[in-house]
């Protein structure tokens, strides 16, 4: 995952209902392994300033097949 924003944005992601995070300024690289039923990603934005964005790659996985 990689992205960059600006200090009131952030990428929240929740897995079966459990914060995992909240993500926000420059993280190139990092991966994030999740399990469960329900993930949540969401993108948090406000209008103070604008920034160049973020860029996430995601594979979802079912019985030892994965999908992009």
């Amino acid at each position: 995952m990689a992205f960059l924003l600006h200090s009131y944005d952030y990428l929240e992601i929740v897995n079966d209902g459990r914060m995992v995070g909240k993500y926000c300024g420059q993280r190139t690289g990092q991966n994030i392994l999740l399990t469960g039923d329900r993930i949540l990603i969401k993108f948090h934005s406000d209008n103070s300033g604008e920034e160049r964005g973020f860029l996430i790659h995601f594979t979802a996985g079912c019985h030892g097949k994965y999908f992009s």
